[in-house]
């Protein structure tokens, strides 16, 4: 199936994701049988990237020192499409490298996951 030119940035910004070695776990809803949301989580260099997507025009990403993950607060987190999320988050400087977020903030609860309820 070939993506939409509405679909292809946002597949684009997923395949690099693929490659700089990120990992997904399909997030199912309350019935258990559909996909409710795609999680992709990356550990390296003492941190945790993730990002959650649940519609191509609505994601978070967010990096965690690992010992704050997952229940901690972040060190940065961005808001708005698949793209633009995951391209942010790319764009980061490695955890502990010059630039890097380096103060924890408070998480934003505006993306709904299942099961938190």
């Amino acid at each position: 199936m070939t993506p939409t030119d509405e679909e292809a940035p946002h597949i684009a910004a997923l395949r690099r994701s693929v490659t700089a070695g990120f990992q997904f776990l399909h997030l199912r809803g309350e019935d258990g049988a559909a996909v409710a949301a795609i999680h992709a989580e990356r550990r390296r260099n003492g941190a945790v990237d993730t990002y959650t997507i649940q519609h191509m025009t609505e994601a978070v990403a967010s990096r965690f020192r690992i010992e704050d993950y997952p229940h901690g607060d972040p060190l940065w987190q961005e808001h708005g499409t698949v793209e633009d999320v995951i391209t942010a988050l790319l764009k980061l400087p490695p955890h502990g490298a010059p630039g890097a977020p380096t103060i924890t903030r408070r998480a934003s609860s505006s993306l709904w996951l299942p099961g938190d309820l």
